[in-house]
């Protein structure tokens, strides 16, 4: 009962990837993979680990509150494990993840971190626990606090300091990706993403950390501020620092900016300062194609989520990974007081000037492109001169007064190309349907904090 529960949640990518936790042994011996649920509470995900992942030969399942414990071990008898298999622990994730670092302890080869809000006070002992090349998977159910409603709290928790923008939820996962890296690299370690994702209330993410004081010099290149403009919410990225290649030898230098003057070139308007934040790709292309091969061939038919998994990865697959955020066309169009364009046609403008385009998998609208933001301002210029004028209402210092008054510097054909209705087809390259934003399933959202664990 146990392991058919809970299937609409993002822990289905972690029980259909087994080989994750660790690389494949070059011997013939198989792979054996040590689990720390360092926040178990009724021990669902132990019990799942246990009995979906073959390489799997442990779980140590932690939780502060007896009451949790209990019901853990309850779960456990009724499921027919052994308890030295499924480990039972009572006591603090810190104090338990610290224990398990070397020269005394026995790291882990995988690191389940799911708290009820968020994860950062646990990140520091999870980077030192988990093995040389170990898997450390990371929820967090606090959005409120990492899309900016209070910013303060993020810069407390996360070290960052997020902006209120359309893409607040990607924003959201950079910036617990640059808090991950900073607790690594204090360690001599850094994370490598595998797959980071927003789904439904909270954010889901899967690393791997390795230790090499080389590549901890680099980190500075990977985190960069926001400029964002406070009018058409135009948003530009400086990096801490940047890479120079000398001859046979690399050298980090500081980052250079700021990218924009004071005002916003685009509508006159001041700019916000946020971040820093992870602009380094937060996923592995290869790791999503495997693992899409893997549920598409049948092995994760099983699951009860196995369709909006296929979906979601879909969607992640399809993202430009080396173009960190994206506009919104809904609301750049809300800017300019124009009716929204077939994002066909935008697409197809974009990629007719010879520009890169793909979505989000966390806003459908979303539009992400290696264009400057002035060449897709310049598109929906066009778009607007094709649309009745919306003078009404509209005041002399509104931002689409200096935007609309502005001529483009290309003239924008909106005429469909294959290449912009492949992009946007709700097909696979075989031909198959896959919905890429589904639905939000049925009781959607977190629920209460858990007071007592009662069973029968």
């Amino acid at each position: 009962a146990a392991a058919a529960a809970d299937g609409e949640k993002a822990e289905d990518v972690a029980a259909a990837t087994p080989a994750t936790a660790a690389e494949p042994a070059a011997a013939a011996e198989p792979v054996r993979i040590r689990v720390l649920d360092a926040l178990t509470a009724s021990g669902l995900r132990a019990l799942r680990y246990v009995k979906e992942i073959d390489e799997v030969s442990s779980v140590v399942a932690n939780d502060l509150e007896p009451q949790a414990v209990a019901a853990l071990r309850e779960n456990v008898r009724r499921n027919g494990i052994s308890e030295d298999v499924i480990v039972p622990s009572t006591g603090d994730a810190v104090d338990v993840m610290h224990r398990s670092k070397p020269p005394d302890g026995q790291r882990f080869e995988a690191v389940e971190l799911d708290p009820y809000g968020t994860a950062a006070p646990f990140l520091d002992g999870a980077m030192q626990c988990v093995a040389e090349g170990g898997l450390l998977m990371v929820t967090c159910t606090d959005l409120a606090v990492l899309c900016g409603t209070y910013p303060e709290a993020c810069h407390a928790k996360y070290g960052s300091y997020p902006l209120k923008a359309k893409y607040c939820h990607e924003a959201a996962l950079r910036i617990v990706l640059a808090c991950m890296e900073g607790h690594a690299n204090r360690h001599r370690r850094y994370i490598v993403p595998l797959l980071s994702m927003h789904i439904n209330f909270y954010v889901r993410l899967f690393v791997r950390v390795y230790t090499s004081p080389g590549e901890v010099k680099k980190s500075p290149t990977k985190l960069s501020h926001v400029y964002q403009c406070t009018g058409c919410e135009t948003f530009s990225l400086m990096p801490l620092a940047r890479k120079v290649v000398r001859g046979e030898h690399e050298k980090i230098v500081p980052g250079q900016g700021p990218p924009v003057g004071r005002e916003c070139e685009h509508c006159g308007r001041v700019h916000h300062v946020g971040g820093p934040l992870w602009t380094a790709p937060m996923h592995d292309p290869a790791f999503i194609t495997e693992l899409l091969k893997s549920l598409q061939s049948g092995e994760g038919a099983e699951l009860a989520s196995a369709k909006r998994l296929i979906g979601m990865l879909t969607a992640v697959q399809e993202e430009l990974h080396d173009v960190p955020l994206f506009l919104q066309l809904n609301a750049m169009c809300n800017v300019l007081h124009v009716t929204v364009p077939p994002m066909l046609s935008v697409v197809s403008a974009l990629m007719r000037q010879g520009y890169r385009v793909s979505r989000s998998h966390t806003d459908p609208s979303a539009i992400k492109t290696d264009a400057p933001s002035r060449a897709l301002w310049d598109v929906l210029r066009c778009w607007a001169a094709t649309q009745p004028k919306r003078s009404k209402g509209l005041s002399e210092t509104a931002p689409a007064t200096a935007m609309l008054a502005t001529e483009p510097l290309v003239q924008a054909d909106f005429t469909p190309t294959r290449e912009a209705q492949d992009l946007l087809a709700k097909k696979t390259e075989a031909g198959e349907k896959v919905g890429r934003f589904m639905p939000n399933p049925d009781e959607w959202g977190p629920g209460s904090r858990s007071t007592s664990h009662a069973f029968g």
